[in-house]
């Protein structure tokens, strides 16, 4: 990767509009004085947000960071790094996440530098404007939760050499500033739209991203319990208006997962925000065993796996025995990786029948970020957080664990017992292969990481450091040593 104020200096654009939305390639690079003038040029522009968030999404960077939550384990280095709280500032899975978030916050700031003298109508240019702002807001919100303290800039003549860097604070009010513009400029869907209809991001992702940006803001490092009111408020406002969006918990967790009802840019009824294959990029063998021809660069947690509630939700995400082309089935501990897998991405990727033949790399899967049991989940923490654990807050999580085959919560619960059900209920319903909501995130905001290692299964990867806050967030890139403000 060149350095950061190099790399940002230029943008790359995409093929015409008229192509299919997913599936382009580059064409070259075109600059702001020439650019940016028509609508057509508006939409090529935000045709290559797309297709970078598509390479971020799919190679699975930002899954390293979660690693060394209780939910994941590794045998690949990059992620191993993690596990063991040793990352390593050459860490090949966050060289990469630092330079596609920051290619994409640039294209998004071209595009709302400029979008303003475009000559189009002015619904057309809040259109743009309003896809710009979600996903900048979407990239600052994962970089400000991995690192912390990063570099912030809204125009090119901000760029040096020595960019200062931006604390979490900051960078918060960047991210809700961003999430609100994109509620106003953003349609609650793109019906008539061939392109765009049921792959572009909608107002409602944008109001259930902003509910969980608030959640995330209550606890560390900011610890601003004011905000526990706020993504009350934000998430009631998507429950009661499901039905604008189409949202809904479906009633069989194994339809979320489904093939049938998530592949070519469709998702299931749940999900909320999904980033949608070309059938070109993705990793499918990183969350596979060796014995189906996997990576094994990541997979589920011994101890985690062991004490997780049986039920539907553990039948539809996870894979414990595996059949094998001899007519045997093994049980994980007889493979060689000795742990069990996460299979609810795997349904249009693989054959079950003979599943030993390896993953098909060509697939078009879409990479689920939010659900509506997100929703439902930060209402009830933050409900009961900021007022009381009413009926209200019961009954959101309570639809959350009915689906999975578990019993309601029992009444009369403290609120610090009860918002520590729903964080657990979090951490059971998006385990695996999540990247906005990873388990990793809820240990870092109440600061439970250091006694998460406890609960480590004796045959995990062996620590080399004990966590402490010190290693809550990524070191930055070695490639960004030049700044002397990144020099970690």
């Amino acid at each position: 990767m060149k350095k950061i104020y190099i790399l940002l200096i230029s943008i790359t654009l995409f093929q015409s509009c008229t192509e299919d939305f997913l599936n382009i390639d580059p064409k070259g690079q075109l600059f702001p004085e020439t650019f940016y003038s028509t609508n057509d040029e508006l939409e090529m522009a935000v045709t290559g947000i797309y297709q970078i968030m598509n390479k971020l999404q799919f190679y699975g960077y930002s899954l390293s960071y979660t690693a060394a939550g209780r939910d994941k384990t590794s045998t690949f280095v990059n992620f191993v790094e993690v596990d063991i709280f040793d990352t390593e500032s050459d860490n090949g899975e966050m060289l990469n996440y630092w330079a596609k978030s920051y290619e994409v916050i640039n294209a998004a700031n071209m595009i709302i530098e400029n979008y303003q003298d475009a000559d189009a109508t002015q619904e057309q240019k809040e259109l743009a404007a309003g896809q710009a702002h979600f996903i900048r807001g979407y990239a600052f919100f994962h970089l400000v939760r991995m690192y912390n303290e990063v570099p912030v800039w809204y125009s090119q003549s901000e760029l040096s050499p020595e960019i200062e860097l931006t604390g979490p604070a900051d960078i918060y009010s960047l991210v809700i500033e961003d999430l609100k513009i994109a509620e106003e400029f953003l349609p609650d869907n793109w019906s008539g739209d061939a392109r765009r209809e049921g792959v572009a991001w909608t107002n409602g992702a944008a109001k259930s991203l902003l509910s969980y940006v608030y959640l995330s803001m209550t606890g560390y490092p900011l610890n601003d319990q004011s905000k526990y009111a706020l993504a009350a408020e934000k998430a009631k406002e998507v429950i009661d208006n499901a039905d604008r969006w189409g949202y809904r918990l479906v009633d069989d967790i194994a339809e979320l997962y489904s093939k049938e009802f998530n592949y070519e840019n469709r998702s299931s009824d749940e999900v909320v925000l999904a980033f949608y294959n070309d059938n070109e990029w993705g990793c499918p063998l990183c969350g596979v065993p060796g014995e189906y021809g996997g990576w094994e660069v990541y997979m589920a947690d011994i101890n985690f796996f062991e004490t997780y509630p049986d039920g539907p939700r553990k039948d539809a995400i996870f894979m414990w025995e595996f059949p094998m082309a001899d007519g045997s089935v093994k049980h994980y501990s007889e493979l060689s990786s000795k742990h069990p897998w996460y299979k609810q991405y795997w349904d249009g990727k693989i054959d079950w029948d003979k599943p030993w033949d390896g993953m098909n790399w060509k697939n078009s899967r879409p990479q689920v970020s939010l659900t509506h049991a997100n929703n439902l989940l930060v209402y009830a923490e933050a409900q009961a957080m900021s007022s009381s654990p009413d009926a209200s807050a019961y009954e959101a999580v309570n639809k959350v664990r009915n689906r999975a085959g578990l019993e309601d919560l029992p009444e009369g619960l403290s609120t610090e017992e009860f918002r520590d059900a729903v964080v657990q209920e979090r951490e059971w319903e998006f385990a695996g292969g999540y990247f906005t909501t990873a388990p990793w995130y809820d240990l870092v905001r109440l600061e439970r990481v250091e006694a998460s290692v406890l609960e480590r299964h004796p045959d995990e990867n062996p620590l080399v450091n004990q966590p402490s806050k010190a290693r809550y967030f990524a070191p930055y890139p070695v490639t960004e040593r030049m700044n002397p403000n990144l020099s970690n």
